[in-house]
């Protein structure tokens, strides 16, 4: 069974949005300040929600990744059997 190009694209979509969440997720958010002095005083900030750290564009490239690859597969499901009811 050979990939379309769409079904890579899907598959690449996919893989990127997972890393870039993963990446956002393990995070920690930081608020960096500039001092008077010209250095930069860094903060920690605890995350007031969960669901409000894990969302980032990769959920929505994960998402689009997953609708490609399903539009694929549905297409490639229906052209498959219109040719096996032609044939019957």
């Amino acid at each position: 069974m050979a990939l379309s190009l769409q079904t890579l694209l899907g598959l690449v979509m996919i893989a990127i949005g997972s890393v870039k969440t993963w990446l956002h997720v393990g995070s920690v958010p930081v608020l960096a300040l500039q001092t008077c002095n010209g250095k930069t005083l860094q903060m920690s900030l605890e995350p007031s929600n969960g669901l409000l750290q894990a969302h980032c564009w990769g959920c929505y490239l994960v998402l689009a990744g997953l609708v490609v690859v399903a539009k694929t597969a549905w297409r490639a499901h229906t052209k498959r059997r219109t040719v096996a009811y032609r044939v019957d």
